[in-house]
């Protein structure tokens, strides 16, 4: 009972550690590469002073009115200042400025285009238009604007990286690369440059490529954390943990308290099996932060695997008390407790999850293990009804009451209970799967087909159920070309699978190819050595091509791994046959 919940557990385990602590395989963990946005705020657009005098005046009295957080009544004497002086480009830019801290973007706009009808050559303006219409989320006038801008200063650094940053956001990468790359001929050192050009390689999974710029760009600049953090990143996703160990704890030198670079530290040691080293990282995390449930939860999850039942119990514990209603920490504290085999304290934690939790089901099937530990079947029968009741379209809760009755050899009460779960939804190819192969374990083998057929009109590319009707027609002797289609196409979609190999084996063998069956059988038997009727499946081929001493070599090696016993009676008469020879 305690592998079952053990592996049950762990595999959630995975899947959370996964979760959270893998670099994603589309960009960078940590961020995205920055949209595009306006120049810097200035404090005024304006070159020049307007030549008008009362222009200035109200420009001046403007500045003033800002500079006292008085931005309405700026505004309105930028206004007076443009109605004195209405072909100053510089005065519409100043109000375009303005109108942005307003929200009045369509009006910045207006303005912008104004100025550049007085001076279509006026960086500010493009620069400004080019913000607004990214925030606008305008790309085409953006790019255009942004465009010209570099046509206008070439030397201007923002344009370039606005405009691969736009190139970058509508998918169009290799404009985006070939506008920083142009930057980078004006100006190769720039650190933000090859950074930003790093960034696009590793959104287009172009890794080594990423990689290689974020390290040209540390050349020029070794303490640049941001660069340094998504070059770690890169290293986990090329599989380089020792470089990204490397990576982070450069982060740490330069900065201690650095929680994100922590963090990965400690994720890549979780990766790499050191846990705990990974457990150092995460409570330094702690002590600067001890109210991080985050982290709590991952030092939960070390301790649970190392052992420490006691502090994985203190800190779930912690975080629920925060958060009653984290059902994954609650489902690890059960997890927990079965593990001290304080199997009460268990079962309560475990009945805690409501049903809508995802987690409800493997709550429940632990739930029924420790019943079954206590010896109380009834009571486990009792409960998966109850929480069928709860849950009524839950099909993993059907699969686990059917297969309660099916290692009690209660094959009709089984049937029944994937029939009640396929009731609620018929389109449950897990349901069809099991029912099937339970009406074949039952003696229903048209039933059995029918169930297998309906999941592959569900599911055409299920490798199992291919796999499985294919096989159950090649061990009839029937539809063996059927058979044969099946079994191949199952072995296109899962290669290098010791049963579906066997399978394939065996259809040959029915078909009276039996060169081609051994070859077949000894590839599923390297695959799966352990497997009886696979290793009895292969002593069957080599007899057919006359091999007598491995014939018999393998059906005693099938017989040694404790087949069933109808095989095992079998075997021994396979075996005494061949010795008499």
């Amino acid at each position: 009972m305690e592998k079952t919940l053990r592996k049950l557990l762990f595999s959630l385990i995975l899947v959370f550690l996964a979760a959270c602590s893998g670099p994603k395989t589309v960009g960078l963990a940590e961020s995205e590469p920055a949209p595009a946005k306006p120049p810097p705020v200035k404090s005024s657009y304006v070159k020049s002073s307007p030549a008008n005098p009362r222009a200035y005046y109200y420009f001046l009295l403007s500045q003033f009115k800002l500079r006292e957080g008085k931005l309405e009544e700026g505004i309105s004497d930028l206004k007076e200042a443009i109605r004195y002086d209405p072909k100053d480009p510089s005065l519409h830019v100043e109000l375009a400025h303005l109108y942005i801290y307003t929200g009045a973007l369509n009006e910045a706009i207006e303005e912008c285009k104004t100025a550049l009808t007085y001076d279509p050559q006026l960086l500010s303006a493009h620069l400004l238009l080019g913000g607004i219409y990214t925030s606008l989320k305008q790309h085409r006038p953006a790019i255009e604007s942004y465009r010209k801008a570099i046509e206008i200063d070439p030397t201007y650094r923002e344009s370039y990286l606005y405009l691969s940053s736009l190139y970058a956001d509508t998918k169009a990468y290799e404009k985006a690369i070939q506008t920083l790359q142009e930057y980078l001929k004006i100006e190769p050192n720039s650190v933000m440059g090859l950074y930003s050009l790093g960034r696009i390689y590793a959104e287009t999974k172009s890794y080594e490529k990423a990689k290689e710029y974020f390290l040209k760009a540390l050349s020029v600049e070794p303490r640049e954390i941001t660069v340094l953090m998504d070059l770690g990143i890169v290293y986990e996703i090329l599989n380089e943990p020792e470089k990204a160990v490397e990576a982070y704890k450069k982060i740490l030198s330069l900065d201690p308290d650095n929680k994100k670079a922590r963090n990965r530290l400690g994720q890549v040691f979780i990766k790499e099996k050191k846990l705990d080293e990974a457990l150092k990282e995460f409570q330094e995390i702690q002590r600067a932060d001890a109210g991080d449930l985050n982290i709590r939860m991952r030092m939960g999850l070390i301790y649970l695997e190392q052992g420490k039942l006691d502090q994985a119990i203190l800190e779930f514990n912690f975080i629920l008390a925060a958060n009653p209603k984290e059902d994954r920490v609650r489902y690890y504290l059960g997890a927990a407790y079965v593990e001290k085999e304080a199997f009460d304290q268990a079962f309560l934690e475990f009945k805690k999850i409501p049903p809508e939790s995802n987690l409800f089901a493997d709550a429940r099937r632990s739930m029924i293990l420790i019943l079954k530990k206590q010896n109380k079947a009834d009571e486990a029968v009792q409960l998966m009804e109850e929480s069928i009741r709860l849950k009524p379209k839950d099909g993993d809760l059907y699969l686990t009451l059917a297969a309660f009755h099916e290692k009690e050899n209660q094959l009709e009460k089984a049937l029944k209970v994937l029939q009640r779960g396929l009731e609620q939804d018929r389109e449950n190819t897990d349901l069809h799967f099991q029912l099937g192969a339970l009406y074949d374990k039952a003696g229903y083998f048209e039933k059995a087909v029918a169930q297998m057929k309906e999941v592959l009109r569900l599911k055409p590319d299920s490798p199992d159920a291919l796999n499985y009707l294919g096989y159950s027609y090649a061990e009839r002797g029937i539809n063996l070309q059927e058979s044969l289609q099946m079994i191949q196409k199952a072995m296109s979609l899962r290669p290098n699978m010791g049963y579906i190999t066997d399978s394939l084996g065996w259809v040959y063998y029915q078909l009276g190819e039996y060169e081609r069956a051994v070859t077949e059988l000894e590839k599923a038997n390297q695959l799966t050595p352990d497997d009886p009727t696979i290793t009895e499946h292969l002593a069957d081929g080599y007899l057919k091509l006359k091999q007598i001493e491995k014939a018999l070599s393998f059906y005693q090696k099938a017989l040694a791994l404790e087949p069933k016993p109808d095989q095992v009676e079998r075997l021994q008469k396979k075996i005494k046959d061949l010795e008499k020879k």
